[in-house]
């Protein structure tokens, strides 16, 4: 009991005294962009208060507190070398078991429940103009960054698919075309985290080891993923090309001790970024997902279509996203039923750092429906 008050304890802090500190909510970072500043970091805090109106199990619908934060930091260590980290505390709702602890319900109203607080990436990088290389944990690059999705609850259907925690190394490579853009090839082969940094604290997530089994958990780096993102076209017809980018991805990652076959996968993600003026805009991101042997099971393969939409009329904002579940699975199972998530939410950002925003959220997955409505509060800042 102690124990557990402690760890709310421990997460308050980490969220309160952290709201120094803001940035834009985009921030799929190149950090070769710091390699001249000594230090530099960004802040992205998110708070949830949820409320579960309606789920196939009464003792599911149950009110929730819960934060999903992370700190990046680097510094240049030396000409051309950075260090970069990525600290999370990621709390989910009941019934995810993303990042390999499982969340579940009591009938009990949750507070800052099943929050590990963990290093998702930490990598040494050497950068030479359009070209780097890097070495250490990441994630590997196949679709876009989940933060990219606009509104209150669209980034954690995007984050239950994407590829984490794997140690390696890659290369990245930008090229311009002028009119025809800049682009950036990114390649980096790896494994799934067996060492120390698996672990987490202020909750039970241990140290994972090779005969746990897993995908890409073959301490070899035998896994790969290859993605081409593009943007900055220029026509002179019209702005339509200039607000386009894109990204191709595609990646494999071995099965391990656990699993049946190698999981493999491709996406296609395109996104429309329009300014109508400093403070009125719009954005349009369709995403899909391949998976082939979702998750290494022999007889499963899985898709996700994914679109979203988000207005800004400053301080005000309006989302919406939508993603279809295609499973190719035993009709018997649960996980064989194909899945629909609806999210729609309004803000109001207080300041250029603060977002409120209201929520709601409808996940038909695995044969049950759930319904929430939430609050959550976006505080981000650049060090």
């Amino acid at each position: 009991m102690k124990f557990k008050l402690l760890t709310k304890l421990l997460i308050l802090t980490f969220v309160l005294s952290k709201c120094a500190y803001a940035a834009d909510d985009e921030h799929d970072h190149d950090h070769s962009a710091h390699s001249d500043e000594k230090f530099y970091g960004h802040v992205g805090i998110r708070v949830h208060a949820d409320h579960i109106n309606d789920a196939n199990e009464g003792e599911e619908e149950v009110n929730e507190l819960y934060t999903h934060s992370h700190i990046e930091m680097g510094s240049r260590i030396a000409e051309g070398f950075n260090i970069d980290t990525n600290l999370k505390i990621e709390g989910e709702p009941a019934g995810h078991s993303h990042g390999g602890v499982s969340r579940t319900h009591d009938g009990d109203s949750r507070i800052f429940e099943d929050h590990p607080l963990l290093v998702e990436s930490l990598t040494l990088t050497y950068s030479q103009e359009d070209f780097s290389i890097y070495a250490g944990k990441f994630n590997p690059k196949v679709g876009l960054n989940y933060h990219n999705f606009p509104g209150l609850y669209s980034y954690s259907m995007i984050e239950e698919y994407k590829i984490a925690e794997r140690i390696g190394l890659g290369a990245n490579y930008s090229f311009n075309f002028d009119d025809f853009g800049t682009h950036k090839i990114d390649v980096s082969s790896f494994f799934a985290d067996t060492t120390v940094l698996s672990q987490a604290i202020l909750d039970s997530r241990t140290k994972v080891r090779k005969k746990d089994g897993g995908l890409a958990n073959t301490e070899d780096l035998d896994s790969y993923a290859i993605s081409l993102g593009g943007k900055d076209f220029y026509s002179l017809d019209n702005n339509f090309a200039e607000r386009i980018s894109y990204r191709l991805g595609y990646a494999l990652q071995k099965k391990g001790v656990t699993n049946d076959n190698d999981e493999t996968r491709y996406s296609v993600s395109l996104s429309y970024k329009e300014k109508f003026e400093s403070k009125i805009s719009k954005t349009v991101i369709f995403e899909y997902m391949n998976i082939n042997h979702y998750n290494g099971e022999a007889g499963h393969d899985r898709s996700y279509v994914t679109g979203s939409l988000g207005l800004k009329l400053y301080p005000y904002s309006f989302s919406t996203t939508y993603t279809f579940i295609d499973n190719d699975a035993p009709e018997e199972e649960a996980e064989g039923a194909d899945g629909k998530v609806l999210q729609i939410s309004v803000g109001y950002a207080v300041s250029p750092d603060v977002e409120v925003s209201f929520g709601f959220k409808r996940a038909d997955e695995e044969l049950e429906v759930t319904e929430r409505f939430g609050l959550g509060m976006k505080y981000n800042f650049e060090l």
